[in-house]
């Protein structure tokens, strides 16, 4: 079988290895001059930056499935996340006292006994043997869903607003409460981690099992149909064609009407002598305003992976279209960093399309038919805006082809296949 996949991203490049391992030719189409799509890095003063916040959760099954997660030297973030309230001067910790027994304490001063247990109930509840469970019942926004289970206003604002505002990449966290639970699941089950080259090495790992010649990068693809893929003008011709670009690009090619809001994220990259966290947990701001207070949450990658010349980079996080400076920024970060004005500005990061938007009122952990008009879609519109849906989607075009699912990275291997840096 002749397949043309169309994106490089993470559920074309896992698309095309489980193509290629199982014998079947394919070529794979990216419009841009490197793989990866949104799971992006680039370099600064010489250490890998990621393009956005990313992290691994390593719960996802899908995960162990196609990725060697010793191969990344991935590196786990604590698993508490503290709360910063600028105006006061005052943190916060949350933290996971089944795991760290020593977080129980500063916790419950935190947030108080009633919504700890409510926070474990909730735990409990969401670390279930299948952690995408909650996405097949119907489900209200996760504001509704939150209020709902009995968190406090002050929890809810400080806390869990923000929180799954990054998650979401939603100011207004319109996405499904059971997503929230999902993922709530997920951060119960596993750790957080990011690789030591950044998130880019998944994306490259997968990539590494294809022949070099199958990856055609620097390519806008002009239409797909089910048997062909139209570049400059040029049809390509293949038995099968696999669509597998965000959700705004699918939209585009198929003709197909989506929600036009765009989630949208911006990083600004510092560079200093000494880290301004102690240990390699998330900072939020628990006074998050996309106006008053835009910067959502701060982290410093260095903690994981140390620089050579020992210097820490400190990551700023906001959302949305951002007309800020890197200085907007690094005053603002002032009332949280008193040392912030001698930090020396690295660079930026801005991603468009960042993440699809799922309806609401809908109900599974799929979204789209896998086949449209005998086109193949893979990507995380289809499922849900996750590395697990992500991966989900591209296993869903595997069984409709016949294709065998890798029960593990060794499954992706073949003798042909040379390691690329694209």
């Amino acid at each position: 079988m002749n397949v043309g996949v169309v994106g490089g991203g993470l559920a074309g490049l896992a698309t095309a290895s489980a193509l290629h391992a199982a014998g079947h030719s394919v070529t794979v189409y990216e419009a841009a001059a490197h793989i990866g799509g949104r799971m992006g890095t680039v370099t600064m003063e010489g250490h890998p930056v990621d393009v956005g916040f990313h992290v691994l959760h390593t719960a996802y099954p899908a995960l162990r499935r196609w990725v060697d997660l010793d191969a990344l030297d991935a590196v786990a973030m604590d698993p508490s996340t503290e709360v910063i309230l600028p105006s006061q001067g005052k943190r916060l910790l949350l933290g996971d006292a089944l795991r760290r027994p020593s977080t129980l304490f500063p916790t419950l001063r935190s947030v108080g006994p009633f919504n700890a247990l409510r926070l474990l109930r909730w735990r409990q509840r969401a670390r279930g043997r299948d952690i995408e469970a909650p996405l097949d019942r119907p489900s209200q926004s996760i504001d509704a869903g939150l209020a709902n289970q009995g968190f406090s206003k002050a929890l809810r604002q400080r806390v869990l607003q923000p929180l799954f505002a990054g998650i979401t990449l939603d100011p207004e966290r319109n996405e499904r409460e059971a997503f929230a639970t999902f993922t709530w699941g997920a951060m119960a089950k596993g750790n957080m981690v990011m690789p030591k080259d950044g998130i880019v090495a998944v994306p490259r790992q997968l990539a590494s099992h294809l022949l070099p010649a199958s990856l055609r990068t620097g390519v806008a693809v002009e239409a797909v149909d089910a048997n062909g893929v139209t570049v400059d003008g040029t049809r390509h011709e293949h038995d099968k064609v696999v669509l597998a670009v965000p959700q705004h690009v699918a939209a585009q090619l198929l003709d197909i009407t989506i929600d036009p809001s765009e989630r949208r994220t911006t990083t600004m990259v510092y560079a200093t002598d000494a880290a301004p966290l102690r240990a390699a947990r998330l900072l939020l701001n628990g006074e998050y305003d996309p106006t008053a207070s835009p910067v959502l949450h701060v982290h410093v990658p260095t903690l994981l992976h140390p620089r050579a010349d020992g210097q820490h980079l400190v990551v700023a996080t906001l959302l949305g279209e951002s007309d800020h400076t890197a200085e907007d920024v690094q005053e603002r970060l002032l009332s949280w960093f008193s040392e912030a004005s001698t930090w020396r500005f690295v660079g930026r990061t801005d991603v468009r399309h960042a993440l699809p938007t799922i309806p609401t009122h809908h109900v599974g952990r799929d979204h789209l038919p896998v086949d449209v008009d005998g086109v193949l879609l893979a990507g995380d519109h289809t499922t849900h805006p996750s590395v697990q849906g992500t991966l989900r989607s591209a296993e869903r075009v595997l069984e409709a082809l016949g294709v065998p699912l890798p029960q593990g990275p060794q499954d992706l291997q073949r003798p042909a296949a040379v390691e690329v840096t694209a």
